[in-house]
């Protein structure tokens, strides 16, 4: 995981905290050992879950305009593999362990669903906190002007900052299709479809939509001609 986020044991959760389960235990005592590891676990889990969201959130309180590539990789690609390997360790271990003492079985649903809510939740937060350092480094790292201003009636310009920021948060076949989006800003009245929409209550941000789920963040400008759209940042919008 990214030096960003620190969890933890460097994990939302470790098959290490099951490794005193065995199917060697009597079975008449096999239940009650195992019970206090599997609850130590689910514990384990969710204080590691409740450490990794505090972490997540004070990276925004921070403006930690760094992590956004750290937060966007844990969103898509490490937590969920986290998620899917979690799950692996503890069936795996419920196949050689659990299916010898069927009486432990149920001991292992709850741990189960506890495990998954903790990486949905610490996924949830990433997405949320990297759509609110975008929207932050828009606002402190503005952009200015990478061409003349475009649209013939909605104005609109990329800042010198937009290409940098689209290469951290997409692939080029995303951005390909973002940027022919991104055109129709300029017709008047811009297109519905666009769902041109203020980012937050402030006002100076705007939103509009870049395929799928990512969206563009707008600045908006003045020159002597009135105002205009500072195409600042794209990206897959928080869930």
């Amino acid at each position: 995981m990214s030096a960003f986020l620190s969890f933890p044991d460097d994990a939302l959760f470790d098959a290490g905290w099951l490794s005193a389960l065995s199917d060697e235990v009597p079975r008449t005592e096999a239940l009650d050992r195992a019970r206090p590891v599997v609850a130590d676990a689910i514990a384990r889990t969710a204080a590691a879950g409740a450490a990794a969201l505090a972490g997540i959130e004070e990276l925004v309180a921070r403006a930690a305009l760094d992590a956004i590539p750290a937060l966007l990789a844990a969103e898509t690609v490490e937590l969920p593999d986290a998620a899917a390997a979690s799950e692996r360790s503890i069936h795996e271990l419920m196949s050689r362990v659990a299916y010898k003492r069927r009486e432990l079985m149920p001991l292992f649903p709850g741990l189960i669903e506890r495990v998954a809510a903790v990486h949905a939740a610490a996924i949830h937060a990433c997405g949320t906190a990297r759509w609110r350092l975008m929207a932050a480094r828009a606002r402190m790292q503005p952009g200015r002007p990478s061409s003349p201003i475009q649209g013939a009636g909605t104005r609109y310009v990329k800042s010198d900052r937009f290409d940098a920021r689209a290469a951290e948060s997409l692939p080029g076949i995303d951005r390909t299709r973002a940027d022919r989006i991104l055109k129709r800003l300029g017709e008047a009245p811009v297109p519905d479809e666009l769902e041109l929409r203020p980012l937050d209550g402030a006002g100076d941000l705007w939103t509009i939509k870049a395929g799928g789920i990512s969206r563009f963040i707008l600045r908006v400008e003045r020159d002597r001609r009135g105002p205009f759209y500072m195409v600042e940042d794209v990206g897959p919008q928080a869930a």
